[in-house]
């Protein structure tokens, strides 16, 4: 039995780390030579968003978020941390994220445990925290693994951060078993679909400017934004500022997004950055044309342009606008892609992910 813990900020944001790590473990706890458990920086008094298999134990750090230098200095996180390495006789910590990376090695330092460093980000940025690329640099000489999301994230370790090539392994994020069944395109919807966090990631602001030109012009269709963060009163504001209300709709966090898909005619990506978008691999699974701004890492590998969807140059909204207006107009168009995608997405099935993060897991 190997005893395998992911470390990460928690399940209770809507952040993409959280989605992704409850179904790979959901799906990793189903091998009867694995025991997984988990740990979460902090375990605000909320429910979860995403549900965990009761073979799962889960332990938290905090009972509030803290900045990570005030864990480190005055909250002995590294030695939490290293108590529930020992106790739960951990072989293998997998640290989610830049920011964990630094606590999670020195926390496995004196046990046994090996650490992986698991890159959710595009490690070219550096928006999310000014510490990412530090702690990128501490653990490729320190980590046991680096797991990267993409091909381009991989060149990049390899090319940029000079880290061993034995030490580095790339794995796609899987898409959800219950988005394997997919519903049949509604060939009939009128709907845009966007998902993701209300941050600058994201760049919804931008998408807005873009509905602002659009939807005037086809007044029967309507664009949905799932997720939240501290992006919504500045986008509330700019879309009652454009006149979009009802137009441009901010959807909140909803559990049941999956069933929700069908109702789309297609997907729209305007984020700055990304590590790999879990959202363009659902819209795609459930036969979704995508439309997303050709950023470093991710839309590539999972677009191809012209024929599952549109790749466009960052912030050409011009073009952005032409692509989504051409969807809008040829619903034979729409169909074409919605078959076409669904058939593309074979590579990120289940099956295969976790049987190459078991494979990870047996060499060590």
């Amino acid at each position: 039995m190997t005893n395998i813990c992911f470390l990460l900020g928690g399940f209770q944001g809507n952040g993409g780390i959280g989605r992704v790590t409850s179904i790979l473990v959901n799906k990793l706890c189903e091998n009867p030579d694995l025991n997984i458990s988990t740990i979460s920086y902090c375990q605000k008094n909320q429910p979860m968003l995403y549900k965990l298999s009761d073979k799962i134990t889960t332990h938290h750090l905090f009972d509030s978020s803290i900045p990570m230098t005030k864990a480190i200095l005055t909250k002995h996180v590294i030695k939490k941390i290293k108590n529930i390495v020992k106790k739960e006789n951990i072989d293998i910590l997998i640290a989610c994220g830049a920011l964990f990376y630094p606590v999670s090695i020195l926390a496995c330092r004196g046990t046994k445990a090996k650490c992986f460093c698991w890159e959710h980000t595009d490690p070219t940025m550096g928006h999310d925290h000014k510490f990412q690329d530090i702690c990128r640099r501490f653990a490729i000489k320190r980590c046991h693994k680096m797991i990267v999301l993409t091909k381009s994230a991989e060149r990049f370790y390899l090319d940029n951060l000079h880290i061993l090539a034995d030490k580095l392994c790339q794995i796609y994020n899987p898409i959800s078993e219950s988005s394997d069944d997919a519903a049949q395109y509604n060939a009939e919807s009128k709907k845009i679909i966007s998902v993701g966090r209300l941050s600058y990631q994201k760049n919804f602001e931008g998408l807005v400017e873009i509905a602002s030109k659009v939807l005037p012009r086809h007044p029967d269709w309507t664009w949905d934004i799932y997720g939240e963060g501290d992006y919504r009163d500045m986008l509330t504001e700019k879309i009652e500022q454009n006149g979009l209300v009802g137009k441009v709709n901010l959807m909140g966090q909803v559990n049941d997004l999956y069933d929700r898909y069908k109702n789309y005619a297609f997907m729209i990506m305007t984020s700055r950055y990304e590590g790999f978008p879990m959202a363009l691999l659902e819209g795609g699974s459930n036969r979704l044309p995508l439309v997303s701004y050709d950023i470093k890492t991710g839309p590539d590998e999972i677009i191809e342009d012209g024929k599952n969807g549109f790749l466009i140059d960052f912030e050409d909204k011009e073009k952005m606008i032409e692509r989504i207006e051409q969807l809008i107009s040829d619903s034979d168009l729409r169909k074409s892609m919605s078959d076409t995608s669904y058939d593309m997405i074979h590579k990120f099935k289940m099956d295969d992910i976790i049987e190459k993060w078991n494979e990870v897991f047996k060499k060590g």
